[in-house]
């Protein structure tokens, strides 16, 4: 199994690997009902990736900054903006270490597709809900999507999506250890002959909702509650397939 990472080799790629302009109007409307949820004036989209997310805010007239851990898809991301008339922005920056430049600036932080597993520990992860707290307005909220790992059935593959893109073929499937994730990307070339198959594998810890309650409640988060979808209607329960959950950022 390669240990190069799929999103450092074919960073360029990533839209193609998550199928974004076929479910680019599916997640319009989980933005949409976000909003209406929400009213934000000002959101930062945390692990924005190649901007997808950070656009359908931007298109709303809501003005919008995507962060990214990945220089490279912030690259992407702005070549993807290189256009827009929409009050939108990138940057680079790690949930951990947030500059002071963004406190008090946002009514809304999303961190969205479990890109939170990205900090990798309990002390990473306190230290990014405190710089979210941190760049938050009073009043402001967050609402983060991850992977509810207790739904995955343990040391079984479980199919996440294929997707083709002209000569291209991606396949992914996740497996669960205890709390440990192991991510699967095949990638075929059938351009080339013979065919050529790349296998990566990227590993990850995930947290459990009372962890990220817990620790929401000590970085000074409160009105915590559990959806089972972006759009805030389904409650979450132990069988959902994801965890979406939002807070609260009290008024001085």
């Amino acid at each position: 199994m390669k240990k190069a990472s799929f999103f450092d080799k074919y960073a360029q790629e990533y839209d193609w690997l998550t199928d974004a302009t076929r479910r680019e109007e599916s997640h319009r409307r989980e933005v949409t009902a976000i909003i209406e949820k929400c009213h934000p004036l000002s959101v930062l989209d945390a692990g924005c990736a190649t901007g997808l997310t950070t656009r359908l805010f931007a298109a709303a007239g809501i003005n919008t900054v995507g962060i990214d851990r990945s220089r490279r898809m912030i690259k992407l991301a702005r070549e993807n903006t290189l256009n827009s008339h929409h009050p939108l922005s990138f940057r680079y920056g790690e949930f951990e270490y947030l500059p002071r430049i963004l406190y008090n600036k946002f009514d809304l932080v999303v961190c969205l597709a479990n890109a939170i597993t990205g900090v990798n520990s309990l002390s990473g992860l306190r230290k990014s809900l405190k710089n979210f707290k941190a760049v938050l307005k009073p009043g402001g909220t967050l609402l983060i999507q991850m992977l509810n790992y207790l739904a995955v059935r343990e040391g079984v593959l479980m199919p996440v999506r294929t997707t083709v893109h002209e000569g291209l073929i991606y396949i992914r499937f996740t497996e669960r250890k205890g709390r440990r994730h192991s991510l699967y990307i095949i990638r075929l070339d059938l351009d080339r002959k013979p065919v050529q198959m790349e296998p990566f594998r990227s590993d990850f810890d995930n947290f459990t909702v009372d962890e990220m309650e817990t620790t929401l409640k000590t970085t000074g988060f409160s009105k915590i509650k559990k959806y089972a979808d972006l759009f805030l209607e389904r409650r979450f329960t132990p069988s959902s397939r994801d965890l979406v959950i939002t807070a609260w950022k009290a008024p001085h």
